[in-house]
């Protein structure tokens, strides 16, 4: 996306006249990149400048409670299939949002049981991408009660329910906050959070003074801080680590804290001086991330050794792995050691080196670039096929998004891919059975659930497609659950399979048509790792490599 697209998506998104399709891409640059975050939040406080220029300030404490209504309206109402509905409540809110940062004066907020609130059903998986004023940057040992927010997804709108465990938000409006579980929290907008219960410590830019953080008990109205807050119904604590926070119920001023200074909230609405403490128990968002890096680290050494064990496996065909060196070099080497007759090794053409899912910065091929492929030959013939993959999928922006496609597609081939409706795709070409048979008839396609959507964008997933010659069924996986079963028909089952020359993300040969609809298969994103074995890895086994290679501190993700 180019820098003039990216601004007209906003500019749209602002007027509140978006088209769903642009909606998705322009979520999709807000949930990865933190400069186009940074970009909407600047053109956001200039519209609500302008805004409050022409509107009545006065009438801005009523907003809140109407958009909140419209918004629960529509969130039971069906989507537009064209329009995105929700766009101008949401941008209603985020004009709140900025307004208040202005003004410093806030509307009273209470929960009068936080648990059963925690408790209710959050929308639709769509709505909740649509909602989100910031990004979840990182998480250990989490534990969620609520649907789970995975690494760097947009957190929804609604209430969470953390029950254990640690995990860093990065709200658009550059605030950084560590919340600890046991919590029950949600996002309000860019410059609001609600803390029902738990532990939580803010990390504020001068940008973005004015945030609010809303207990049961007050309100933390911060000028320029790090603060941190342990909220709970009867009881709440403040402690300013550095800068200078106000307290607030019901909109009117309660006390002032400065650094070092602590004190208690009482249910009857008393401040309790706390006597100063040396230094806060929560961590901050900078040592959060520097632990989650040594966690990391620690994964990727499992992974490392995983895959050295993976190597000896004597059914394992092909195992592609980006080396993560500076150096150029245009030949990826096959990995797999323990079979005499094993894949070549491939050919890089046109792909860019980017970062993989571990961070390292030429870990990774980029295939976007128009031509990008990696050109391979697979000698033999095989009784069952296994194959899986770490991709990052921008955007599905083609009809089919290849993975692994061979040469041309003849009889006994296989053909790996991704539609653009997010199923994946995987056929193996039977041979004719007589003369005037149809072409048509020879493939029979297996198709997945739809499993990718927008909240995916930018996010390294395992996939991985089985053919069980024995059991005459097709399985694809995503991080290592089974999300289709299939049974292939007896005319369409294939004992011995062939590949030869292919190429990975994209499509050498195209056959039957050649217009670029059809042809043009390149993978908008990058891949990693490949994989091709000989015969059906079990359930268990895929389970195994994706908790053994991912890079998450969570691995629901």
């Amino acid at each position: 996306m180019t820098p003039q697209e990216r601004s007209q998506l906003l500019d749209s998104l602002l007027e509140g006249d978006i088209a769903e399709a642009d909606f998705l891409r322009i979520e999709a640059e807000l949930s990865v990149d933190p400069e186009v975050r940074q970009e909407y939040y600047r053109l956001l406080r200039l519209d609500t400048s302008l805004a409050r220029e022409l509107s009545d300030q006065e009438a801005a404490p009523q907003w809140p409670v109407k958009w909140a209504e419209e918004h629960r309206a529509q969130a039971d109402s069906a989507t537009n299939p064209t329009r995105v509905r929700w766009v101008k409540p949401l941008l209603a809110m985020l004009t709140i949002a900025a307004c208040s940062m202005a003004l410093i004066h806030f509307t009273p907020w209470r929960a009068t049981d936080p648990l059963q609130q925690a408790l209710q059903p959050l929308p639709s998986s769509h709505q909740l991408a649509a909602s989100g004023f910031g990004v979840l940057s990182g998480q250990t040992n989490a534990e969620w009660q609520s649907p789970e927010i995975s690494d760097g997804s947009l957190v929804p709108a609604g209430i969470h329910h953390l029950r254990s465990g640690l995990i860093h938000l990065e709200l658009f409006s550059g605030v950084q906050m560590v919340i600890e579980g046991e919590a029950i929290f949600s996002v309000d907008s860019p410059m609001q959070v609600s803390l029902i219960q738990g532990r939580a410590r803010a990390t504020v830019p001068e940008p973005a003074q004015g945030f609010v953080l809303k207990t049961n008990l007050g309100d933390v109205v911060d000028l320029g801080t790090e603060f941190t807050v342990d909220s709970g119904a009867e009881y709440s604590q403040v402690q300013v680590v550095d800068g200078e926070v106000e307290l607030r119920r019901e909109g009117v001023l309660m006390q002032k804290l400065l650094v070092g200074e602590r004190v208690g909230i009482s249910s009857d609405g008393q401040v309790l001086d706390q006597p100063a403490a040396a230094a806060t128990e929560l961590i901050g968002p900078k040592d959060f991330q520097q632990a989650l890096a040594l966690q990391q680290s620690a994964k990727f050494q499992v992974a490392m050794d995983s895959q050295s064990q993976l190597q000896q496996d004597s059914r394992l065909v092909a195992h592609y792995r980006i080396s993560g060196k500076e150096d150029w070099s245009r030949q990826l080497d096959n990995t797999a050691t323990a079979r005499p007759l094993a894949a070549s090794d491939g050919a890089i053409v046109a792909t860019r080196r980017t970062a993989d899912r571990w961070g390292r910065a030429a870990g990774a091929l980029d295939f976007s670039p128009t031509g990008s492929r990696v050109r391979v030959n697979v000698p033999g013939e095989f009784r069952g096929l296994s194959m899986f993959c770490w991709v990052k999928i921008n955007s599905l922006d083609r009809w089919y998004n290849s993975l692994f496609l061979t040469d041309g597609h003849e009889e006994q081939e296989p053909h790996w891919q991704i539609m653009n409706d997010g199923r994946m795709f995987f056929s193996v070409k039977r041979p004719l059975r007589s003369k005037g048979e149809q072409q048509e008839s020879q493939q029979y396609i297996f198709y997945s659930e739809p499993f990718w959507n927008a909240s995916l964008s930018g996010k390294w997933i395992m996939l991985c497609t089985t053919y069980d010659v024995d059991q005459r069924q097709v399985t694809h996986y995503l991080n290592g659950r089974s999300i289709g079963q299939e049974a292939i028909p007896a005319d369409h089952v294939i004992d011995s399979i062939k590949i030869g020359p292919a190429s990975l993300c994209n499509w050498s040969e195209p056959m039957y048509r050649t217009d670029p609809h059809f042809v043009v298969r390149n993978l908008n994103g990058s891949l990693d790792e490949f994989a091709i074995f000989e015969g059906v890895l079990s359930g268990e086994e895929i389970a195994n490599l994706f908790h053994a290679g991912h890079p998450y501190s969570s691995s629901g993700n």
